[in-house]
């Protein structure tokens, strides 16, 4: 499974991170912790053929027939929510591959062109282009820099859908 989104791609924002919460009103017992993740991208996932599987495509299918919801959203409520009160989760287990090897064009556009050793190296197996207007001309451009071997071929683009962003 894969996963989109966040304003930074690292260890701790793809593969979710422990954050401190500080009420200070509660003395001793003033400090909690959440866990932080961002969406996974419902566009582009793998599943196998398990019970808890075919209850996560259950649970998501009955609740879009009942609510007018994005996938998406009720994709990742599905999959990350525990069980409580009478809701039942469907258990799935989760796993993120290298956000590198599948990555989404923010994390190319945004971050990673801009790393001239990362890209040295990095040969992704997909790139879902998703997070820009201008998507023909992109995956045009990211064709000719990893196949036809254009160096240049990404730099014509800003990093999100204009150069004087976010007054696009």
């Amino acid at each position: 499974l894969a996963r989109d989104g966040g304003p930074r791609f690292d260890a701790g924002t793809a593969y979710g991170k422990i954050e401190g919460i500080d009420d200070p009103k509660m003395g001793w017992s003033r400090y909690a912790q959440k866990f932080e993740l961002f969406a996974l991208n419902s566009g582009l996932f793998y599943l196998r053929s398990t019970p808890s599987a075919l209850a996560l495509v259950d649970a998501i299918n009955e609740h879009l027939k009942k609510n007018k919801a994005w996938d998406q959203t009720v994709y990742n409520e599905k999959i990350h929510m525990p069980s409580h009160g009478h809701y039942k989760s469907p258990q799935a287990s989760l796993r993120v591959m290298d956000i590198h090897a599948i990555m989404n064009s923010k994390t190319l556009f945004r971050f990673t062109r801009h790393n001239k050793g990362l890209m040295a190296r990095n040969q992704p197996a997909m790139i879902h282009v998703n997070y820009h207007p201008d998507k023909w001309e992109r995956m045009r451009a990211i064709m000719q820099y990893y196949f036809d071997g254009d160096k240049r071929a990404l730099d014509k683009f800003p990093d999100g859908s204009c150069w004087q962003a976010p007054n696009c």
